[in-house]
């Protein structure tokens, strides 16, 4: 065999295999120590040379809010319930929540066009399971996730003077539709980023025009106009912040109706871009 050929029999199976999510989970299981490798090297890679090192996790979101708090709460006068007394204390811990979560789905959704295409070694040299990078980006995203809500129930404690609330516990399930429609969209946008460059550089501006259309600085139940409410609500995105503000800060249950329904579309989600993803890597070294 040619040193740059690559052999990748999963390429060639039907359409109809990938689309089995325990075709998609026995593949991603098989492969669980290399994705938590790259997903280590990931978190440890970013903040190797900084002397603070992953306290930047915390520190980066954290003078974000500053600024947005600011801005929204200081000028605009925004506010995420009716309550008069909310201050910009209690608008930051709100605004905080949200800006973790879509976070999460921006620094993927940003960088997968260019996940292939920065590491062109795995694709002509070795025989790698290219779908394995998606999950470990993945990873380190939901890593500064957790790390900035450490910092999120400091500020939580100090302010509030009471532990957080038990709901808060259930933030894992609350987020996992957001995972499976991250992983999704950046599989579908990993496979076109191969044969479209430009991609890579109209998602960062996508990411930061998506973060208005979602209620990251605002509550969905500030918006006045019904139809526009409607079809905000029916963005998973947005159920995700409303369901993770309801449980770390409200102190209720997510409303699992909608929490199934966004689990039941991202995992469609998830499975299609995964397939895509599947069917086109035979192609990415000729292209590289």
């Amino acid at each position: 065999m040619n040193a740059l050929t690559v052999y990748r029999p999963d390429s060639g199976q039907p359409l109809r295999n990938f689309l089995n999510p325990l075709h998609m989970a026995r593949d991603l299981w098989a492969h669980r120590d290399l994705t938590m490798q790259l997903a280590r090297r990931e978190v440890l890679g970013r903040y190797r040379s900084a002397r603070l090192g992953i306290l930047w996790s915390g520190i980066t979101p954290f003078f974000s809010l500053i600024v947005y708090t600011f801005v929204f709460s200081g000028i605009f006068k925004a506010r995420f319930t009716d309550n008069p007394a909310e201050g910009y204390a209690h608008f930051a811990l709100y605004l905080f929540c949200g800006m973790l979560v879509y976070n999460v789905f921006a620094e993927v959704a940003a960088r997968a066009p260019s996940i292939i295409t920065e590491n062109p070694n795995y694709v002509k040299k070795v025989v790698f399971p290219l779908e394995v990078m998606v999950p470990a980006v993945l990873m380190g995203a939901l890593f500064r996730m957790a790390v900035g809500f450490v910092a999120w129930l400091g500020f939580w404690t100090v302010l509030e003077r009471v532990l957080p609330k038990p709901t808060l516990l259930l933030l894992p399930l609350v987020v996992l539709p957001l995972c499976l429609l991250t992983a999704g969209v950046a599989w579908l946008a990993a496979a076109v980023g191969v044969f479209v460059r430009d991609l890579a550089h109209a998602a960062g501006v996508v990411v930061q025009l998506l973060a208005f259309l979602t209620p990251v600085y605002y509550s969905i139940e500030r918006i006045q106009q019904p139809l526009l409410r409607a079809a905000m609500q029916l963005n998973p995105l947005s159920q995700t912040l409303e369901q993770t503000r309801r449980v770390a800060i409200v102190g209720g249950a997510p409303d699992w109706g909608w929490w199934l329904a966004s689990l039941t579309l991202s995992g469609a989600a998830c499975l299609l871009g995964y397939a895509s993803f599947m069917k086109s890597k035979r192609a990415f070294g000729d292209v590289l």
